[in-house]
């Protein structure tokens, strides 16, 4: 238990320093020219798969999300590349054919930050898919699963109720599935910070036999996390409905109200 997690709360923040100007850049994602702009180009589902067909092509695939969510599904024949690890792990991304980034959504907003950063370190065949998995999935191609996470259902908790159910569960466990960039920014007291891409690795740092509460960047990824979790053993999970997302517009409608 030397490494169980109780109310610490640690950033790495070299980590996180490269993070922070990709964050910025996230906004403009496939927007108008910026793709061009920034160095890699952008390429739909229907010729992605006719590249995929074609022998003479070398097309590599790299699914950006976590390795929980990668393994769970993704293109036949995809490498797992965390977006948050993309730094670490270049020398896997070969630099000669065509190299795909995708992700789970159809804004790539991690697609166009690990792209962002395989251009800034020299590479010239870097795409993005157009879209996303969403896309590929629209057009009828396949996915597959090498390590599907059957889900569960798992207990939700509103933002508007949130300081109600901490008042009721002091001793719950705030996990924070962000990534540390977006934790540093802000947090919910007391929370701490497994980034989900970090969570197959981490998640026997979590205490057993206490109550969780998964938050994350808008209430989409903490359902798988918690299906997850689920799986390793943890049975009192909840979730953040619309996470960090429906807690800061909670607190901007207050701003507004007191004219803060």
């Amino acid at each position: 238990m030397n490494n169980r997690i109780h109310e610490d709360v640690l950033i790495n923040a070299l980590q996180v320093r490269w993070l922070i100007p990709l964050l910025l850049a996230a906004g403009l994602c496939l927007q108008g020219n910026t793709a061009y702009a920034a160095g890699w180009k952008i390429v739909d589902a229907a010729t992605l798969y006719s590249w995929m067909q074609t022998e003479a092509e070398k097309v590599t695939l790299i699914n950006v999300m976590s390795r929980i969510e990668c393994l769970d599904h993704r293109i036949p024949g995809s490498l797992c590349i965390a977006c948050e690890e993309f730094d670490k792990r270049l020398s896997e991304v070969p630099r000669e054919g065509k190299v795909i980034l995708y992700c789970e959504s159809d804004a790539c907003i991690r697609s166009c930050q690990a792209g962002d950063l395989a251009v800034r370190k020299g590479f010239t065949n870097i795409y993005v898919l157009k879209g996303g998995m969403p896309a590929w999935k629209q057009a009828g191609y396949a996915l597959e699963s090498r390590d599907r996470i059957a889900r569960v259902p798992i207990r939700s908790v509103k933002a508007q109720e949130l300081e109600n159910w901490r008042g009721i569960h002091q001793d719950a466990l705030i996990l924070d599935i962000r990534s540390e960039a977006a934790y540093s920014e802000s947090f919910l007291p007391g929370a701490v910070n497994i980034p989900l891409y970090q969570l197959h690795k981490r998640y026997r740092e979590l205490p057993e036999r206490r109550l969780i509460l998964i938050v994350d960047d808008q209430g989409f990824r903490s359902f798988i996390a918690g299906s997850y979790l689920f799986h390793k053993g943890f049975h009192d999970i909840n979730r953040l409905f619309g996470g960090m997302k429906a807690v800061n517009a909670i607190k901007g409608k207050k701003a507004g109200k007191t004219g803060q």
